[in-house]
């Protein structure tokens, strides 16, 4: 029994170091993505584009 809890305590350190691995590549796979997106937008000089919401100039309801 003394064998195998130190297996899994040693397979539950591996995990989460992998877990933690795979969140920082994740999150600096998406840092990334979002500073070349916002890096292209300021290039463009583009301006959100702004949809009317459709109230202006509709019919009251009732």
């Amino acid at each position: 029994m003394y064998h195998h809890d130190i297996m899994r305590s040693i397979m539950r350190e591996r995990a989460g170091e992998r877990r933690a691995e795979a969140r920082a590549a994740r999150n600096a796979a998406l840092a990334r993505r979002a500073r070349e997106f916002w890096e292209e937008r300021a290039q463009r000089g583009v301006r959100p584009v702004r949809r009317p919401s459709g109230r202006r100039g509709a019919a009251p309801a009732g």
